[in-house]
């Protein structure tokens, strides 16, 4: 009889070694981590069976001082008793009326009546008797001067009015009348006259006026307004 032999191959079970299947040195480890694990339990409970907790405990407890009310403020003294010994009041004193002396009435006087026919009647017209004269009346307020040779310290320079170029007027003439003030300042300017008139001269005078200025009169050295009458005339250049 021949032997045979076994080989094993690879698609074979492995036979299982140690303790179900586990082998012995991995048992050995688990059981190491085991014990050290348990030995680890036991000394923190050991620790913390005998060693209280420590709690940080705040105080908040709020501090109340108790403050006295003020007392009220002692109540006014009483009004003092009216006096007793007031001065009765002054009695009335009446008058009595002097004695009227005896005066003794003068003599009558005898007055002869005029007879009637030893009366002298007026027959004359009736005589007005006069009264009091009126008190004057009050003099009338100085009305300013209208000078007609003005001096001008700045001479108005008027423009020729665009209705008369049209109309073919070539020149015409205005007269103002100006409230001169004392600084030479022409105000309240008014046409008196325009030739020809409808033209719009007067307008234009009057606009020439806003930048001419006046050299005003002096009275004892001090500049004196008044009103100013003078021509503007127009010549179509």
């Amino acid at each position: 009889m021949t032997d045979v032999a076994y080989h094993r191959s690879r698609y074979d079970v492995p036979k299982k070694k140690g303790f179900m299947g586990v082998s012995y040195p991995v048992l050995i480890v688990c059981l190491l981590i085991v014990t050290l694990l348990f030995a680890l339990l036991i000394f923190f409970l050991q620790q913390s069976k005998f060693k209280l907790k420590e709690f940080n405990y705040v105080d908040e407890s709020v501090e109340v001082e108790l403050v006295e009310p003020v007392p009220p403020p002692p109540p006014p003294p009483p009004p003092p008793p009216p006096p007793t010994d007031t001065p009765p009041p002054p009695k009335l004193q009446v008058r009595v009326p002097a004695p009227v002396p005896n005066v003794t009435p003068p003599p009558p006087v005898n007055i002869t009546p005029t007879k009637k026919e030893d009366r002298v009647e007026y027959t004359g017209p009736p005589v007005n008797i006069p009264g009091p004269p009126p008190p004057p009346a009050p003099p009338a307020p100085a009305r300013p001067a209208v000078v007609t040779s003005v001096a001008w310290s700045r001479q108005p320079q008027p423009e020729f009015p665009e209705r008369a170029q049209e109309r073919g007027i070539e020149g015409g003439t205005v007269t103002l009348l100006c409230t001169v003030a004392a600084n030479g300042t022409p105000t309240n300017c008014s046409v008196v006259s325009e030739t020809p008139s409808g033209a719009g001269f007067g307008q234009a005078a009057l606009r020439s006026m806003r930048s001419a200025r006046f050299s005003p009169g002096t009275v004892d050295g001090v500049a004196q307004g008044g009103q100013a009458r003078f021509t503007v005339r127009f010549r179509l250049q």
